[in-house]
């Protein structure tokens, strides 16, 4: 990602392996270091601590996001439910290529201790939902997609489901017609499946349609 070097960029993704294998607290600046064979010094350096570092996590992960939908609302040569489409594929995208960062943000959103990442959750959070909201209500307003559409719930339902699935993977694998499958092959089986479903739910709550 632009503004990382690659030494940056090094640190990041193994911080983020290790803060979903251990835990942000289980795991040590010297446990980071190690495995990304650097020098203590050089995460300070490059990050400041590993408060600093885990913030760091997320803005690597989110930045794209939150410039994928901006550059959503303001296309003005999709529909609006091609780019409710659009961004469902992006989520399962991510989400099921993610998986380290979703197990981050379930542990910390969870986690009754105060985190170091909370507030900033909630941040981007509402900093993606006021900008998914805008294609929905200009939809609203053309008599595109119904009034009575709540879009909290309606985000709600897309993570929701999403994260549902991450965790029912192995349960979905162990059906005998998967049985000779490759991963790489089944976890692309899973983003269409789950695309189509998300996809087939959205419009007929945006539009009333099936």
């Amino acid at each position: 990602m632009e503004g990382y070097s690659e030494k940056q960029l090094g640190i990041l993704l193994v911080a983020e392996r290790l803060f979903a294998d251990k835990g942000f607290h289980g795991t040590s600046v010297r446990d980071i270091a190690q495995e990304a064979d650097v020098n203590i010094a050089m995460i300070s350096y490059y990050f400041g601590s590993k408060d600093k570092l885990l913030e760091a996590v997320f803005r690597y992960r989110m930045t794209a996001t939150k410039a994928f939908i901006q550059d959503l609302v303001d296309n003005d040569t999709m529909g609006p439910l091609e780019k409710i489409y659009s961004l469902i594929d992006r989520y399962v995208n991510k989400m099921l290529n993610e998986q380290n960062f979703q197990c981050i943000m379930n542990r910390e959103q969870m986690n009754r201790e105060q985190s170091p990442v909370k507030d900033l959750i909630w941040e981007l959070k509402r900093e993606m939902m006021g900008l998914m909201e805008p294609i929905v209500t200009r939809a609203q307003e053309e008599g595109t997609f119904y009034k009575d559409v709540d879009v909290v719930l309606l985000m709600s339902s897309l993570f929701g489901t999403i994260h549902q699935v991450v965790p029912a993977k192995s349960y979905i694998r162990s059906s005998p017609e998967f049985a000779d499958m490759p991963d790489d092959e089944f976890v692309e089986y899973l983003k269409v499946r789950v695309s189509a479903h998300l996809k087939k739910m959205f419009k007929a709550i945006l539009t009333h349609e099936f």
